[in-house]
């Protein structure tokens, strides 16, 4: 199942979104479901209405130049062996005004960094340099304190954290003031003790009016580009832009997840051809409740001229016979076609709450009998494969008749692998099952059995209750 955990500052919101396993032991102290592993990670800025996000290595570079930086700026010492020989996916830099720090996101496969409303003189995207970010003093504590706050969660990727060396005495330079060396040497992360000390050592920051928050339902600005707009019997432009900016949100957490699957499942079917996509292709993508895409925008030069090279004109709803496109509550996402062929979607407003899996069967004769039927369906289908050298495992959604409505990948093979399952490769999914005689919703309205299915590299299969025999 995804969840989504948030670490919001003033100036700073840090949203990850991951999966759980749901084998893993329940925490007395914590209910919460632990995440474990990182599926998105986006870092918003106030000012700025483009987060910075990426996977795992990026997530995990940011987390520790971050980190790094403050310690070095609070001591004023410089330890060049925290930087290594190979460059770090993110950089930060100090500028001449000792109140701005510069971001840098470096172009990588799990990295994607929009300039779009940043503005010049505040941020520079460039295809080589990759993205760069001027910080407020606030903005880098602000950002800091976040990564605290997640380092302290232990419900959230357990086994990431940060290690920070005392920066040894030979680094200090002789001249600095005292004032400048008294700063403890062997920080960690950020508290109100380290914000005090950062507010002495710099002159007071610019207090500027508060400014939208990223997620806000005004998320467009005058440089925000048109709505794509197919080339075949095309809606009119302007009801797509409709459709995108003053639609009804659907807010429930369930729902979107469901839709955002869906939206994943659709698109990773139709992408065929991404060794052709070189740079990373940015969009805002509207959906119905029955799941079609509604409406679209690019969100960058880049993903203007290689439109062409995604799935999402074949996949763009298209009124019959001159009609217009219905005004119903839509699910917006932010999608992403990376230049190494890898698909990331995340929702492109917060959404309040956990989201669930729906009406689930309880009964335990149902569930024996949808076990076996379910295990010797995918046994009879699943040979092994020789490109994955470990288990795959995903949970999956089965209606009473025995239909897989729905599933979701648990750990990382099984994301890279889906095409060589039955799931995929046999076309099993049918997220209409759940929901026979209802129209425009793909949202189970008939309760589901809960399963965990292993795909071992061998031709085994392994199904079980996703709670527990």
């Amino acid at each position: 199942m995804t969840i989504r955990r948030q670490y919001s500052l003033p100036n700073c919101t840090l949203i990850l979104e991951g999966l759980i396993d749901p084998t893993g032991t329940v925490n007395s102290m914590d209910p919460r479901p632990m995440m474990t592993i990182l599926v998105n990670a986006e870092c918003y800025f106030a000012g700025y209405n483009q987060p910075i996000s990426g996977g795992r290595d990026f997530f995990e570079s940011l987390v520790n130049a971050a980190s790094s930086y403050a310690q070095e700026f609070l001591s004023q010492v410089h330890h060049p062996k925290m930087h290594g020989d190979k460059p770090s996916l993110v950089q930060f830099k100090s500028l001449k005004d000792r109140n701005l720090h510069q971001l840098t996101v470096l172009p990588a496969p799990d990295a994607v960094a929009s300039g779009v409303g940043l503005g010049t003189d505040r941020a520079v995207m460039d295809r080589e340099q990759g993205l760069q970010i001027n910080l407020t003093t606030v903005q880098l504590f602000d950002l800091v304190e976040a990564i605290d706050q997640f380092l302290a969660d232990r419900q959230t990727l357990p086994d990431m954290n940060v290690s920070l060396q005392p920066v040894s005495r030979r680094y200090r330079k002789g001249d600095q003031p005292l004032a400048q060396r008294a700063a403890p040497a062997a920080l960690g992360m950020a508290s109100l003790t380290v914000a005090a000390i950062a507010f002495f050592l710099v002159p007071v920051p610019e207090v500027r009016p508060p400014q939208p928050q990223p997620n806000a339902t005004e998320t467009t600005s005058s440089s925000t580009p048109s709505p794509t707009v197919p080339q075949a019997s095309p809606p009119n432009p302007d009801e797509l832009e409709k459709v995108l900016a003053s639609a009804q949100d659907i807010t429930d957490p369930t729902e979107v997840d469901y839709l955002k699957r869906y939206l994943y499942r659709e698109l990773d079917r139709r992408w065929q051809n991404r060794q052709e996509v070189d740079r990373n292709l940015e969009y805002q993508v509207g959906v119905g409740k029955d799941g079609k895409i509604v409406g679209y925008k690019h969100l960058n030069d880049i993903s203007l001229e290689d439109r062409k090279k995604t799935p999402l004109l074949d996949l763009l709803y298209i009124p019959t016979q001159g009609g217009t496109i219905p005004q119903e509550a839509i699910a917006q996402f932010r999608v992403v076609f990376t230049n190494k062929g890898v698909l990331q979607i995340s929702p492109w407003k917060l959404v309040k709450g956990e989201p669930g899996l729906g009406p689930e069967i309880t009964d335990k004769a149902v569930l024996r009998d949808l076990n076996d039927r379910i295990h010797k369906q995918l046994s009879n289908l699943w040979k092994g494969t020789p490109k994955a050298q470990k288990a795959l495992k995903y949970r999956i959604g089965v209606t009473e008749d025995g239909a897989i409505a729905d599933y979701e990948p648990i750990n990382q093979p099984a994301w890279d692998y889906v095409q060589e399952t039955p799931l995929e490769k046999d076309k099993l999914i049918e997220p209409e099952a759940a929901s026979p005689g209802t129209q425009g919703t793909i949202l189970p309205q008939k309760p589901l059995a809960q399963f965990q299915v292993v795909f071992r590299p061998n031709g085994v299969v392994e199904v079980s209750p996703l709670r527990g025999r």
